[in-house]
């Protein structure tokens, strides 16, 4: 087997495993999601209260009394009940949590164990690592951090460039905006305008 296709199979392995970790972490967030408000009946018996109130007439404060304590009553039920039926779901979902997190552990070990850097384990770097290697920019691991090092340098070079010719351009506006305007030019005052040290 050539080098080529053994870097090309532990990069491949890197995109696997991350894979595998992105659906475990997925499922977790799932499993330990709380359980909603049933906001629903929380609409019902607040509606049905504010028909009750408007039924027997805004003067009658026994009534407005007791549809402000349906209504709170039942928010605070819901969300008791919410909080029980979380707590439930994990107690249920507690072995699969358990499976789950010893999964991504087992696959963050395996993770180290790869010959490609921490800060290179994303998929968006490993599919650069793979353009580099299948394009032959690269014939190496080393040679592709260094490959997506000069491409990071070169891409942050390119955006003060255009922050530099942004700045030119405001420059050159303003300048025949004072100029169209046949307005008196102090270099001092044109400075301050354009925030220019």
């Amino acid at each position: 087997m050539s080098n080529k296709q053994l870097i090309l199979d532990e990069i491949n392995q890197a995109q696997q495993l991350l894979s595998d970790k992105a659906s475990i972490e997925n499922n977790l967030i799932e499993l330990k999601k709380p359980v909603p408000i049933s906001f629903m009946k929380l609409l019902l018996v607040s509606t049905l209260s504010i028909i009750l109130l408007v039924l027997a007439g805004f003067e009658d404060d026994m009534i407005f009394y007791i549809s402000s304590v349906v209504i709170i009553s039942t928010f605070i039920y819901l969300f008791r009940t919410s909080e029980k039926l979380t707590i439930r779901k994990l107690e249920n979902n507690k072995h699969q949590i358990n499976e789950l997190n010893q999964k991504a552990t087992e696959l963050n070990h395996m993770l180290k164990t790869l010959n490609i850097g921490q800060k290179y384990l994303s998929p968006t770097i490993l599919d650069k690592f793979e353009s580099y290697v299948l394009n032959n920019l690269a014939d190496t691991l080393k040679d592709c951090a260094i490959e997506y090092t000069r491409e990071c340098e070169q891409e942050q070079q390119m955006a003060e460039l255009r922050k530099i010719q942004a700045k030119q351009e405001e420059l050159l506006n303003e300048f025949s905006r004072i100029k169209g305007n046949n307005e008196p030019f102090e270099m001092e005052d044109f400075k301050r305008r354009m925030k220019i040290d």
